[in-house]
């Protein structure tokens, strides 16, 4: 800061209103200001008002302005020191006043508001220097760490400044900032951080706790160093230094706040803090779940709320992967509620598999939402992946390297980590109730409301405050109709939409909409396609560890079992794997959402999946269930008296209520069948080879008919008592053969039963006629 700078306060109010100034040899009032212009008043005799450009006034050659006696005013001069330090904050004005204070008695000897020096400023027995030597020594008993030689250089520039005491308070050197610590020591300091993190989860307390808490660290960790008196005066602070220093750290506002407050303070990791900033697709992105303020027709074609889970790249601003799961409380105490729902996971397993293949277009679909009509380096993108046929929807696919995620009980799942690293996919956790460490995924969900959200039906407000009345007696739409919904406005609405933060990185001026961010991307990152094949998507599945038996084997009481009689191979063995959950148990997969197949992975030689089918799979062919059916299924079960082992039974309950659900008349009238939410389905079968792969096209006219067989002659008939030939029994099945249907119903039949020359064969058959 220049001392031009600091006087532009001035020099801007050279002319006020009301002032009496001097323009054209003619004096004139300024009686307003608008804009540029300014309006005078001619005095002292009446006349018409004036209006000219305020800078040709004031560039004027006679222009001055005036007093009362007439005599020209130059404000650019230094006002007196009580109007100049109204120009300044109430912090900044004490700092000056301090350190004007210490300049003047540097410089004259004595401090303001004394008559005599002190020891060591008297003028007469010591020099300048001595007296800036002597008073770098006092600042630093201050805890104000300056050199004399520093001090002297301020000196000099107020005195050059007419003794402005705003250029003390402006530090001319250039370096880093002062750091908040001060010179306190550094161990002090980290014991006050751990003192304040224990005190922030108790109750709340007064900042005297912690100087004695802190005080007892430091005499038991650093017992011997306090024996050493240098030591002992770093590691020990006066108690008014000690609370100067939980000031400026900002830890008494920690300990004097609420009980979340002082929790969500003491959750935060070290500084500095990483924002969320990367250079290409897939570098870094954010995952976060919200609800979605829509009530929408659950499984059983009651109202429901749901939440939506979005995966969404930091670089591009492009939704990879989107999500929406039925939110249901359940019934019961916290952590024993029976039927509640809500994003699990698998979940998360799901909507990460989605950003590993194109989004397909669904029917009914916009025309524009295909990505071949999109700004999507469409050509490009089908030549390095055959996936992106002409039905892709305009939404990239961007394989994930960084996720930021908060804290939540799903993200910090076993499962969901080890997905990630079988995928390839470092995790970074968010601080708790932190929105601003996910502030691009939050501020999607405000974006999606009011996109959205408020047009769809079931749209129940921000709040409930503002909730409409009789939101669930309208007619509603299901989750997976919003889900598709949501889709489709994804890669029609907010995919090719200009966004506000992304400009081009070659034309900084020019706004890019999400999937343009992209093409300009992925030219420098490339894009290499992943396709995820049946055995990878296995992997995806929810693991079990369970034991084979003649049985098969049970995945949360359902039996499989495998129809070519592999497990039964595998009966009563051990797996030889051992670690926790463990215990010598086989590795299983299976789908929540689809549990009628389960796969059992054998990692003996090279390691083989084995399908099995749940037993009473054929119960439930024409039947949309899942592990949620099964569980209200077996609840059903037990009420009426019976067991968890009564599998069948369970899956009868299960039918039944799939059955009522299809059958019962609909809640709104529907078209199509009632399918409930079971998420995007995981390819995990292998395809089946086509025996007929490679064939071409067969020509008609090229074909040759077979050569015909002969027919044999239709032989006599044989004298009676005479023993037939093989050759003679194949004539007369042949003959039985060609039998007419006209022939006498009198006579024996032409069958070799009753010529086969067997005695007493003939007189049978005469006895009978």
């Amino acid at each position: 800061m220049t001392q031009r700078k600091l006087w532009g306060w001035f020099e801007s109010d050279r002319v006020r209103l009301g002032d009496r100034v001097r323009w054209q040899r003619r004096k004139f009032r300024v009686i307003a200001f608008a804009g540029l212009h300014v309006t005078l008043q001619p005095l002292p005799e009446p006349a018409a008002l004036v209006e000219a450009l305020y800078g040709e006034v004031a560039g004027s050659a006679d222009f001055a302005v005036l007093d009362e006696a007439g005599d020209a005013v130059d404000r650019t001069k230094l006002p007196p020191l009580g109007r100049l330090l109204l120009v300044v904050g109430k912090e900044d004005r004490k700092r000056a006043l301090m350190w004007h204070r210490h300049m003047k008695e540097v410089e004259t000897g004595i401090r303001p508001g004394r008559r005599v020096p002190r020891a060591g400023y008297d003028p007469a027995s010591t020099t300048m220097e001595q007296r800036l030597k002597h008073k770098a020594a006092e600042l630093d008993e201050l805890d104000i760490s300056i050199s004399w030689r520093t001090l002297d250089d301020k000196r000099r520039r107020w005195k050059q400044a007419d003794e402005n005491p705003l250029v003390l308070i402006v530090d001319g050197r250039k370096g880093r900032a002062p750091s908040p610590g001060g010179r306190t020591d550094p161990r002090l300091l980290e014991i006050m951080q751990e003192v304040t993190a224990v005190l922030a989860r108790q109750s709340g307390g007064r900042i005297g706790r912690a100087f004695d808490l802190v005080e007892e660290r430091v005499e038991t960790r650093y017992a011997k160093e306090l024996e050493d008196p240098q030591e002992a005066k770093r590691l020990r602070l006066p108690r008014s230094t000690f609370y100067k220093r939980m000031h400026e750290l900002g830890l008494s506002a920690i300990l004097l706040g609420t009980t979340r407050q002082r929790a969500s303070q003491a959750s935060k990791p070290k500084k500095p803090y990483t924002p969320s900033y990367a250079l290409r697709p897939g570098q870094l992105m954010q995952i976060d779940t919200s609800p979605l303020r829509i009530k929408m027709l659950g499984d059983d074609a009651d109202v429901v709320s749901a939440e939506m889970t979005i995966l969404i790249d930091v670089a591009t601003r492009s939704v990879v992967a989107l999500m929406i799961v039925p939110f249901v409380t359940g019934e019961g105490r916290p952590g024993q509620r029976i039927g509640g729902r809500a994003t699990r996971a698998f979940d998360l397993v799901l909507l990460l598999a989605q950003a590993y293949a194109p989004m397909p277009t669904l029917p009914g679909w916009d025309p524009l939402t295909a990505a071949s009509a999109s700004a999507l380096p469409f050509t490009k993108l089908r030549e390095a992946d055959p996936r992106f046929a002409e039905a892709a929807a305009a939404r990239p696919v961007i394989h994930p390297r960084t996720i930021i995620v908060d804290q939540g009980s799903p993200y910090l799942s076993q499962h969901f980590e080890d997905v990630c690293n079988f995928l390839g996919i470092t995790l970074l956790y968010a601080r708790k109730e932190e929105p601003d460490d996910k502030p691009i995924v939050e501020r999607f969900f405000s974006s999606f409301a009011d996109s959205f959200s408020q047009h769809v039906a079931g749209w129940t407000g921000r709040s409930h405050a503002v909730r409409g009345r009789g939101i669930e007696r309208q007619p509603l739409w299901t989750i997976n109709e919003v889900q598709h919904m949501a889709h489709e406005w994804v890669a029609l609405d907010y995919q090719q939409l200009p966004h506000d933060g992304l400009k081009h990185p070659e034309l900084p001026g020019l706004t890019l909409s999400p999937n343009e961010m992209y093409a300009a991307l992925v030219p420098g990152a490339g894009y290499r396609p992943r396709p995820l094949s049946p055995a990878d998507n296995r992997q995806l599945l929810l693991p079990a560890w369970v034991t084979v038996s003649d049985k098969g084997f049970d995945i949360e009481n359902r039996t499989y079992q495998n129809e070519a009689g592999e497990l039964r191979l595998m009966a009563g063995l051990h797996s030889g794997l051992a670690g926790p959950g463990k215990g010598g148990r086989w590795e299983a997969r299976f789908n929540p959402y689809r549990p009628d197949v389960a796969w059992l992975y054998d990692h003996r030689g090279p390691g083989r999946w084995i399908k099995a089918d749940f037993i009473h799979r054929r119960l439930l062919t024409d039947v949309h269930w899942t592990v949620d059916h099964w569980d209200e299924a077996t609840a059903v079960v037990l009420a009426d008296g019976g067991r968890k082992e009564h599998q069948a039974a369970i899956a009868l309950a299960v039918k039944e209520r799939r059955r009522r659900t299809r059958t019962a008349p609909p809640r709104h009238t529907r078209t199509g069948p009632w399918i409930p939410f079971q998420g995007p389905e995981l390819d995990v079968d292998e395809p089946v080879a086509n025996p007929y792969a490679g064939i071409g096209e067969i020509d008609l006219d090229s074909i040759t008919p077979y050569e015909s067989l002969p027919i044999p002659a239709r032989p006599t008939a044989a004298p009676a008592g005479a023993v037939s030939t093989p050759s003679d029994r194949d004539g007369l099945a042949a003959l039985f053969a060609d039998t007419a249907p006209d022939d006498d119903l009198n006579e024996a039949p032409d069958h070799p039963a009753f010529d086969l020359g067997l005695p007493g064969s003939t007189e049978t058959v005469e006895g009978e006629m």
